[in-house]
């Protein structure tokens, strides 16, 4: 069947123009230089802001031999940033956000006393690495000019901690093997997550849930939401893992290791087909896209077909979901378009330094621009919110983060081998997933998936420079 297909005169047709237009996008200049590496850690060492931090760590080094610390924590748990890293990254939907937090400051506490007891430790460089510092650093800043500073100080310090946790991961991993089982664990934790989904979809009595327009979709009987307290927070934590599972499965070797996968896959998808977010199911479509054009330009003619198929074979509850997309007379649609008007009319005053973090300062500055008397916590899209935060500042280092990361993720695939370019595919597909979704919902409203995200694209770092890893 695949060799029917192949030679057939409109799949050659096809692949010929998607070859077409690939070959004219990566002349491009414009290309070229997004795939181009201009950064170098060589140059980065010889910064004065560089040295002076290894200044201070050559300081607490001294110190810890002199003190003999250095023999005391030889072994030690609490010198192993990568089990902190790996109950953070991998609990963090069950745990609660404090309980988190505290595996958080493990995760830093191991790494500076690794950085601090060996003599030779470096830490880890990448282009992206000064833009995240920065951005943590406004999010800082912005917590203590806040219009409510009591209000967005517990707000700002998690999300301080949270963006810096990239670090503690990217530092951690040291091994190929290590990045391998650290995002299989993170995908395979997802189960218990969709299993408990599941559990409240078939006995919803014993739940509360307040996020359907019974009016409107009146076939809807519930949205699950496991352990993440709302239906579309879960399904960004499912956007963050789904492409991880289908590169884990083209990886695989073997009709059992792949059928392990599929079910996985399967059972990640449905648990997100049953949150009824439309944000969600356009970002997993899209970052299917992405995942299948990386993998295969010629896909592009099976995303076009599959795009005209859709709505023939889509249950009529989720084809109905889908096409009230923009309808104002969903409550859901209506509601956040006057939330936007209401923040974008906020931002003409505020645009400079922001309001500052959390749901505080937002609830004191909002409503007196809010668009048809409607209330809301936050402004339901993240790249509004960042600005709502931090200022055209913050916006913009949140913008180079993103630009950054996927260079740098490109980049990674041009180079890697085969073998290796499937998690790479596979992170740029969950960063993108995630974005669109980001364009309906404030995405880091809940911490946790906050912190998974920065998690996501450290190990997606990793993954672009995966030769700097050591085999074993």
């Amino acid at each position: 069947m695949g060799d029917i297909i192949k030679n057939s005169i409109v799949y050659n047709l096809f692949a010929s123009i998607a070859g077409w237009f690939s070959g004219q996008f990566e002349k491009s200049r414009i290309i070229g230089g997004f795939l181009t590496e201009r950064c170098s850690p060589e140059g980065e060492e010889k910064s004065v802001l560089v040295r002076i931090f290894y200044g201070i760590v050559n300081i607490f080094r001294i110190i810890f031999e002199k003190l003999r610390l250095t023999k005391l924590l030889e072994g030690s748990i609490f010198k192993m940033p990568l089990l902190w890293s790996f109950l953070a990254m991998v609990l963090a939907p069950a745990l609660p956000t404090m309980a988190v937090l505290g595996l958080v400051c493990l995760g830093f506490l191991s790494l500076a006393l690794k950085l601090f007891c060996e003599r030779d430790y470096r830490l880890r460089y990448f282009p992206v690495n000064k833009f995240v510092f920065i951005y943590a650093l406004v999010y800082f800043l912005t917590t203590f000019t806040s219009v409510d500073v009591r209000g967005s100080l517990l707000g700002g310090m998690l999300t301080t901690a949270f963006i810096l946790f990239y670090f503690v991961v990217i530092n951690a991993v040291e091994t190929k093997k290590q990045l391998r089982r650290l995002t299989f664990c993170f995908v395979c934790f997802g189960v218990l997550i969709a299993f408990y989904g599941f559990y409240q979809y078939l006995f919803p009595s014993k739940f509360s849930g307040n996020w359907v327009d019974t009016e409107m979709f009146s076939d809807i009987g519930f949205r699950v939401y496991s352990t993440l307290e709302n239906p579309n927070v879960l399904g960004e934590y499912f956007l963050l893992t789904i492409p991880f599972v289908v590169a884990f499965f083209f990886d695989a070797r073997g009709i059992l290791k792949k059928g392990f996968y599929f079910i996985v896959g399967c059972i990640l998808m449905l648990c997100l087909i049953l949150t009824y977010s439309r944000g969600c199911w356009l970002g997993i479509l899209f970052a299917a896209m992405v995942f299948l054009i990386l993998l295969d330009r010629r896909f592009v003619l099976l995303i076009i077909l599959g795009l005209l198929i859709m709505p023939f074979v889509l249950p009529e509850t989720i084809l109905n979901r889908f096409m009230s997309i923009g309808n104002m007379s969903d409550s859901s649609t209506s509601y956040r378009f006057y939330i936007y008007m209401g923040t974008l009319s906020m931002l003409k005053d505020y645009w400079l330094c922001g309001i500052g973090p959390g749901t505080s300062a937002f609830n004191m500055v909002y409503p007196s621009y809010a668009y048809d008397s409607v209330m809301a916590p936050h402004s339901h899209n993240l790249y509004l919110q960042v600005m709502c935060d931090s200022g055209i500042c913050g916006e913009i280092v949140f913008l180079a983060v993103l630009y950054r990361a996927l260079k740098t993720c490109s980049i990674g695939l041009k180079n890697r081998a085969k073998g290796e370019r499937i998690f790479v595919i596979g992170s740029i597909s969950a960063l993108c997933g995630f974005l669109v979704q980001s364009l309906f919902d404030y995405t880091f409203y809940n911490y946790r998936v906050m912190l998974m995200f920065w998690a996501v694209l450290a190990i997606s770092m990793l993954y672009a420079n995966i030769g700097a890893l050591r085999e074993e």
